[in-house]
């Protein structure tokens, strides 16, 4: 809780806390370790001075003609008309109040502050300070939300590797966009070729089980956000693509031999 009594912390992965607020909770997931999702209605509303635990990447889904909205950050004021798929920054720890004067649907993605830093010092970072954006229109930020949303709503084949590489694409649009500090870029030629045949080999061997990127980020013996970069660069396809493919073609193998009709590959 906050040390200043006037300043609420709030919680937007509690539904308790956010019903009490004037929300309705519609979707929560868990996406990884310190990454949550959650899809919220909320009723006109006036939020006092608060805080969250959590960096705030917050998504407009759903909003009526008109719908005015002011906020105020560290003492700064801003208005604006509301957007389907403006979206707004806030980072952990950081006071802020807002209101807006009609119901609107919205994603929430809850970033634990411990992930982006994490991934900061995987690429020679030493401190990451996440910066507010309000009203902001980013294409591949709402493109990442609504990808992540449907992935969980129809949840079906390999979306754990998926969800991973979407996630790890969030956190480094993040860093690269909306940070003080700037990553630094690295050139390279991607895995190295004994690390991408032991890959290659470990999903052909586990091609009907459900991969992740950690999983195989372990085997090439780098980091999960190495990991997708190097891959692709090596085989041209993002690791879920890759994976995609090779069940595609182990199942038309699988009909050319007669092994399996095409009924059963459906049904898997």
């Amino acid at each position: 809780m906050s040390s200043n009594p006037e300043i609420q912390s709030i919680d937007c992965t509690s539904e308790d806390e956010m019903k009490a607020l004037g929300a309705k909770l519609l979707l929560h997931s868990t996406l990884s370790q310190g990454v949550e999702l959650l899809h919220f209605h909320h009723q006109p509303a006036e939020l006092s001075k608060n805080t969250s635990q959590q960096h705030l990447i917050l998504i407009n889904t759903h909003v009526l003609p008109n719908t005015h909205v002011e906020q105020v950050t560290e003492g700064y004021f801003q208005e604006a008309r509301m957007r389907i798929e403006d979206v707004i920054i806030v980072p952990a720890k950081t006071i802020s109040s807002a209101c807006w004067d009609k119901e609107h649907s919205y994603l929430a993605l809850c970033l634990d502050p411990v992930i982006l830093e994490r991934q900061a010092k995987e690429i020679m970072i030493e401190h990451v300070e996440l910066l507010p954006q309000f009203a902001l229109q980013d294409a591949l930020l709402h493109s990442l939300g609504i990808a992540l949303k449907n992935e969980l709503e129809v949840s079906f084949f390999g979306e754990r590797l998926y969800i991973d590489s979407l996630v790890t694409t969030l956190t480094a649009h993040l860093l690269r966009h909306y940070s003080a500090r700037k990553p630094i870029q690295i050139i390279t030629a991607g895995l190295p070729k004994t690390k991408l045949k032991q890959v290659l080999e470990y999903i052909k061997a586990h091609i009907n089980e459900e991969l992740t990127l950690v999983e195989l980020a372990t085997i090439a013996q780098v980091s999960p956000n190495y990991f997708a970069t190097l891959f692709k660069q090596s085989t041209g396809l993002a690791p879920h693509q890759y994976v995609i493919k090779q069940r595609i073609d182990t199942a038309k193998e699988l009909m050319i031999a007669g092994k399996v009709s095409l009924a059963e590959v459906a049904a898997n």
